[in-house]
Formats: structure tokens, C-alpha cells, sequence
């Protein structure tokens, strides 16, 4: 049979990192949130709305990047990999770190706090000297994606060398059975599992790793999942994509009871909700997380597989893209803000300013010469972000 790229995940990859930028767009004018910058207007509706991808658009995020991961993985192992992911996720989080996250901490300082010193005196006598955030200023802001990407793929990777061990192949075959039958949609059991068993030690998500264990298990074991489907991808995807309607209908149906029962008073009765995170809305949100992800994955893999000029163009363009957003999602708001055009006006021009803002800076990041590029997630012209493609071919994700 001949081989096939898969071209599905490059657009999975791209729409769920265009997700995120347009979810971190609308943050501000949530009434129900604390963000950097917060509008004196929100919004219920936009936050009503946005109380569906808030639950799946991370664990969509971390199932692609272990599905990348995976292909990567198999074109490169040992030392070489290892590097290669170094290089790959921790130069752009640095430079982020000490420069491209600087004015969005500026920005909100000057809209939250009254702070006037200009730009430069903030970033040389403030930034790095008055502690980590929010206390302080110096923070990995959104990129603790790409530290907990980094960490999980060092911790995982003994696991992954293992999975290769002729005594696993038992496992394996274990593996395949339930994840080509109906108990697939049990998986998300795991994460659930590991959530709860870390959770009395970890009671709260704090996205700064070394306090977060409860809910690092939960992204790693995304993660995890993605490089096992994209292992067996020949032996899954066939089923997939014949239960995408029903993983669908089962998204809606969970879907239907978060808004009745959670995200809203009309069921009169509350399981939960992001603030108040039971064990029953820990369930509900991970079994839509992974219904979601079997339903985007099963028409994606039917109906977007074939090659796309945009998407690749895109795809190449999309860390860059997220490395820079927040920033400039922030710099937005105190800009836009002050002008008082009411909530719907304020956020479409947020919104057109984050991905058009973000877009240029992708762009312009192409004229950075040779390897510079990576410090601001561009792989070097000469290594392509190649689509996902089956096993004896090439690809590159990951980030």
C-alpha cells in the first residue's frame, strides 16, 4: 500500500493553536476571570461562549504536539532527539522569557499599577530584579506550554524507548485492541485517574510546573496518548473515523449537560465549574476534552486530508505565531481599552489586532538570518515543518 502524509494533523496542529490566539484574545473582557489586563466591561455571553474550548483547547494542544512528537521520535531517537528537542523548545522559551514576554508585563503594569517609566527602564532595572510573577515581573506568561512540552518530552522519552522493547509488544497489541474498539472512549480515564490520585498534593493549576504535578499529569498524559495514536496510527485511524459521528454525538451530549449543569443555573443543580473543580466536573470536562479530540480527529483525518498551500504556509508560521501573541493581545487592550467603544467593538479589534500583529511578526521573523530563527520558533529554511506522515516517512511538529 502506498504511503500517505498525513496532512489532517498539520491542520489539527495549525486550528488548535489559532484557538488558543483567539481564545487569549477574548480573556479580558470575561466578567468572571482575573486576567493581566481586565476591560471595565465584559461580556457573559463571550464568557458563556468561551466555557466550551477552555475545557478541550489544551488537551487538543498537547495530543498534536505528542502525535508530532512521535514522528520526530521515529526519524531521530537517542542523543540526536533529545537535542533536537532542546534546541527546539528551550531557545524559544528563553528569548521569550528575557524578551518577548518583557512589554506585556509593561503594558499591564502601566494599566494596572500607574507605572510611567518608559520600556527600556522597566526591561534593565525592573524586570529581572523584583522576583518572579505575579509578585514580581519576570514570568514565562503563556510559554509554560512549551516548559511543561519540554519537560514531558524528557520524562517521557524513557517510556517511549521502552514501547520499542520486544517485551512490550504484548502491551502493545493490548493497546491496540482497546484503542480500536468502543473502551477508546474510556482512555480518558488516565488522565482522570493521575488528576485525582495528585490532586490532594497539588490542589491547585498553577502552570508553574514544580506545584502543578496534578495537572502535569494530566497534559503529559495527553501527550502520551497522541504519540501512542500516532505509533498506531495505521491500526486506529480506519476506526476513528468511522465513529466520528458518534465521538461528535457524545461531545454534544457532554457538552449540553456542562452547560446545564455547570456553566450555567439552569439545570438547578451544579456539578462544579472551573473555580470549583469537583471530582464530577474533572470527569465531565475530560471525557468532552477526549470526545472532542476523536471527533476532530475523525473528520480532520476524512475530510482534511490532502495537501493545503495555506496550511502549510501557516503551519510553519504557527509557533512563531503563539510565541508572540500574549503580547501583543495585551498591548491591544491598553490601547484599545481607553478608547470606550463598548465590549463588541473593543474585543473585534483586539482580536484583529492579535492575529494581524502576530501574522507580521511571523513573517518578519523569516529575515532573521540562519539559526537566529529558532529563538523565535522558526526551524532553519533548510528543515522543512513537514505534515505528518505515516511510518518511513518525514515529519516535523512537536512545538
Amino acid at each position: 500500500m502506498q504511503q500517505q502524509r498525513l496532512y489532517y494533523i498539520d491542520f489539527l496542529r495549525v486550528s488548535a493553536f489559532l484557538l488558543l490566539i483567539a481564545y487569549h484574545a477574548s480573556v479580558a473582557f470575561f466578567p468572571d476571570m482575573k486576567w493581566l489586563i481586565e476591560a471595565p466591561e465584559g461580556s457573559a455571553a463571550l464568557s458563556l461562549v468561551m466555557k466550551h474550548p477552555r475545557a478541550w483547547r489544551l488537551a487538543l494542544l498537547f495530543f498534536v504536539s505528542g502525535m508530532g512528537t512521535w514522528f520526530v521520535f521515529r526519524r531521530v531517537s537517542g542523543f540526536a532527539f533529545l537535542k533536537g528537542r532542546f534546541v527546539r523548545l528551550f531557545l524559544p522559551l528563553i528569548f521569550a522569557m528575557c524578551v518577548i514576554l518583557v512589554p506585556q508585563v509593561w503594558y499591564e503594569r502601566m494599566y494596572e499599577d500607574g507605572y510611567r517609566g518608559s520600556f527600556l527602564t522597566f526591561w534593565l532595572t525592573r524586570y529581572f530584579t523584583e522576583g518572579k510573577y505575579p509578585d514580581g515581573n519576570f514570568t514565562w506568561a503563556h510559554m509554560w506550554f512549551v516548559a511543561y512540552l519540554l519537560v514531558m518530552t524528557f520524562v517521557c522519552y524513557p517510556v517511549f524507548r521502552l514501547l520499542d522493547a520486544p517485551r512490550m509488544r504484548p502491551v502493545m497489541d493490548w493497546f491496540e485492541r482497546i484503542a480500536s474498539s468502543f473502551w477508546v472512549y474510556l482512555l480518558f480515564l488516565l488522565p482522570l485517574a493521575l488528576n485525582l490520585v495528585f490532586s490532594p498534593i497539588f490542589p491547585h493549576q498553577t502552570n508553574a510546573l514544580y506545584n502543578d504535578g496534578a495537572w502535569f499529569a494530566v497534559w503529559a498524559s495527553w501527550f502520551g496518548l497522541g504519540f501512542l495514536f500516532a505509533r498506531h496510527h495505521r491500526v486506529l485511524i480506519d476506526g476513528i473515523v468511522a465513529r466520528r459521528w458518534l465521538s461528535a454525538t457524545l461531545a454534544l451530549a457532554l457538552s449540553m449537560a456542562l452547560y446545564l449543569f455547570s456553566w450555567t443555573d439552569h439545570g438547578g443543580f451544579s456539578i462544579g465549574d472551573y473555580d470549583r473543580m469537583t471530582p464530577l466536573f474533572k470527569t465531565a470536562i475530560l471525557a468532552l476534552a477526549w470526545t472532542m479530540i476523536l471527533a476532530l480527529m475523525g473528520f480532520a483525518a476524512r475530510y482534511m486530508n490532502a495537501r493545503s498551500v495555506t496550511i502549510s504556509w501557516l503551519n510553519r508560521k504557527v509557533f512563531p505565531l503563539y510565541i508572540v501573541h500574549q503580547t501583543i493581545v495585551v498591548a491591544a487592550l491598553y490601547y484599545v481599552l481607553p478608547l470606550g467603544l463598548g465590549v463588541w467593538q473593543e474585543y473585534a479589534l483586539v482580536l484583529f489586532a492579535t492575529f494581524a500583529g502576530s501574522l507580521l511578526f511571523a513573517m518578519a521573523a523569516e529575515f532573521v538570518p540562519g539559526r537566529l530563527g529558532l529563538l523565535v520558533g522558526l526551524a532553519p529554511r533548510g528543515r522543512k515543518e513537514a505534515p505528518g506522515e505515516t511510518a518511513g516517512t518525514r515529519s516535523a511538529h512537536g512545538a
